[in-house]
């Protein structure tokens, strides 16, 4: 398997090709509870661990990055020396500025490459940053590589891609300056060739170095944007100059969801286009990054010559041990990511703990670790969504004796649902995974199991935990909400209904959204009624947003906003749109209206027996809640 295979960057050997790339996690500088995240990660198998470092909070004030100074030195050596343990290499990624929105609190505005608006139409314009105030960066970065080096780290990567500083003072469509740091293409590239020159007059012209750039924004060019010419060619410029791997990503804040693909990009990431076209001009190894947690696709892409090294970030959240588990023929037992954004860069992009919605370990290593039970206890999880899953394996392998009772004859409650379409039917993994390590614990499940109050009283349970899930709204004061033609999303989701050409789907939020994808790219022509005043209007996160907006793109798709169901006819509704009525004919009524807590055992029973209430079947949220807080109950026995 190539997966597995050794590969050298420089004098460096990697044991295998998984890397885990860097993602600022928000933890502290090289703290023990930052090196207990990362470390995990190496004792999980990976060959090499990229530590995300600021070279100086001076320009850009604190960001999720971590510093590297004298102060956590002794924090940094720690993290090396524990991860050389494992036979994993630590690489320290560089990164010297932000070149963003953030500021240090003295500095008037954020800075970067040119004077330009923050963004498009706005009123803040970026200080360009003075030849001073490069050499003062480019010295920082100088500083850090140093004590790096004195602490044993086996590599260096510099950040120089995604719009972020470095790619502004490489791109033409940010870097408008008139100095040697501007115009042409040599003195575009000169910022990040200073620090290349450095890094090896610093540390030696053998030491492994990485350098991680943006091959294509896969934006227009003519916009100034970087295209694949121009990423090639700095690929050439980088071998020459004695970089020995390159990093190669694609897009920018401008399309983000390239960075990090969400669900949505089922098929094989942009980025191995990108790499693709880079290992055809360079003989050096080439990494690249995007969805390479799927092991099927990482093999492929090796296979197909596409990279060298497999960069993975949000699957080593999800699962630290999953290289290992490759190496021990036991893939059933990964823990897939799902590619939601919603506990890694949403949570450190707001400033918050590094976080993932299907491991609620993660970030919180020796703080949130299961422990065996001296006392065990008869634990009942009623509901098999992700929330009871995660309940009933987190108390299982906590030694207590657990039961699942599941009203559907299938694991993952509404979460199964949002997996149906096709361009989210990664999310089965996460399903397999649940179905997997509740054979493999022997945890008793009753499918098609109805749970009353009196059956739970029978079966004396010493704790119940209720993941009960949440009911598509059906508002009964709607005339004509009964009607044959009239469903819901979630069966339409599951193919339960019987649907006809013209549809009408009531509620643009994320579930209407999606269902109005899967039917018009089933040929179907279909109508978004949306009472707020745009589609989407609860918040999802922007990765995710950009992507879905383009599927929302579809000719067969149409919205109306501002407007409130009033009744549903046989063949059409009204609705009252400015204060007028209208009527839309269709021959389906999709309603997607949101979702009401099934709370009835819980409150039923609350004053009984021990209860705990967990998920959506307290308030209709995100697979992260209800998996949190189905670990967290478990804690709690």
């Amino acid at each position: 398997m190539n997966l597995l295979d050794p590969i050298k960057i420089s004098n460096l050997e990697l044991k295998n090709r998984f890397a885990m790339v860097a993602m600022g996690p928000e933890l502290g500088d090289f703290t023990k509870k930052t090196n207990d995240y990362y470390v995990r990660r190496a004792e999980g198998g990976a060959s090499m661990i990229m530590a995300n470092v600021m070279a100086t909070e001076e320009i850009d004030g604190a960001t999720p990055s971590s510093l590297l100074t004298e102060e956590s030195f002794e924090g940094f050596k720690d993290l090396v020396d524990r991860s050389h343990k494992y036979d994993c290499k630590v690489c320290i990624q560089i990164m010297p500025g932000v070149g963003l929105h953030t500021k240090a609190e003295h500095r008037e505005k954020p800075s970067s490459a040119s004077a330009l608006p923050l963004y498009p139409g706005s009123d803040i314009i970026f200080h360009e940053l003075t030849k001073e105030e490069i050499k003062f960066i480019q010295k920082e970065v100088s500083k850090t590589l140093k004590l790096a080096k004195k602490a044993g780290v086996d590599a260096v990567e510099i950040h120089a891609y995604g719009g972020y500083l470095t790619d502004k003072f490489m791109t033409e469509k940010w870097n408008i300056r008139t100095d040697e740091y501007g115009g042409s293409f040599e003195n575009r590239m000169r910022f990040l060739n200073e620090i290349i020159d450095n890094t090896k007059r610093d540390l030696g012209d053998d030491f492994p170095l990485i350098v991680k750039f943006t091959s294509s924004h896969f934006l227009p060019v003519e916009a100034g944007y970087r295209g694949m010419d121009e990423g090639i060619k700095i690929a050439k410029m980088l071998e020459e100059k004695g970089v020995h791997c390159l990093h190669v990503d694609t897009g920018c804040h401008d399309n983000w969801y390239m960075a990090m693909p969400p669900v949505y990009q089922q098929e094989m990431a942009p980025q191995m286009l990108a790499s693709q076209k880079v290992k055809e001009v360079v003989n050096i190894p080439v990494m690249s990054n995007g969805r390479l947690g799927n092991i099927s696709k990482a093999e492929a892409a090796l296979e197909n010559n596409f990279i060298d090294i497999v960069g993975v970030g949000r699957q080593f959240l999800a699962d630290p041990d999953f290289p290992n588990k490759v190496m021990e023929s036991k893939t059933d037992e990964i823990r897939r990511c799902i590619s939601c954004n919603e506990g890694c860069i949403k949570s450190v992009s707001e400033g918050k703990h590094i976080d993932c919605a299907v491991n609620p370990i993660a970030g919180y290593e020796n703080v949130k670790e299961i422990e065996k039970t001296s006392s065990p206890k008869k634990i009942l999880v009623i509901g098999a969504g992700p929330g009871g899953c995660q309940a009933a394996i987190s108390a299982k392998q906590s030694g207590h004796d657990v039961e699942i009772w599941e009203k559907q004859d299938h694991l993952g409650g509404n979460f199964y649902n949002a997996c149906m379409p096709s361009f989210k039917r990664d999310g089965e993994e996460l399903l397999k995974y649940y179905d997997t390590m509740i054979n493999k614990l022997c945890i008793k499940i009753k499918y098609l199991k109805q749970a009353t109050e009196q059956d739970i009283l029978n079966y004396n349970p010493d704790k119940v935990i209720n993941a009960t899930g949440g009911k598509a709204i059906r508002p009964s004061s709607i005339k004509g909400i009964n009607k044959n033609h009239v469903t819901t999303a979630t069966d339409v989701l599951q193919n339960k209904s019987l649907i006809g050409d013209n549809i009408v789907i009531v509620g643009a939020g994320l579930v209407g959204c999606e269902t109005a994808v899967v039917l018009a790219q089933k040929g179907k022509k279909v109508t978004m009624v949306e009472m707020a005043d745009k589609i989407l209007p609860e918040p999802v996160f922007i990765q995710n947003l950009m992507m879905l907006n383009q599927l929302l793109q579809h000719p067969n798709i149409t919205t109306n906003v501002s407007s409130k169901l009033i009744s549903i006819e046989d063949h059409s509704i009204t609705i009252n749109k400015d204060g007028t009525d209208e009527k839309i004919n269709c021959d389906t009524v999709v309603l997607a209206m949101g979702f009401t807590p099934n709370d009835t055992i819980y409150n039923n029973l609350k004053d009984k027996l021990d209860i705990v209430n967990i998920g959506d079947s307290i308030k209709a949220r995100k697979v992260l809640d209800a998996v949190h807080e189905a670990h967290d109950a478990v804690l709690a026995i």
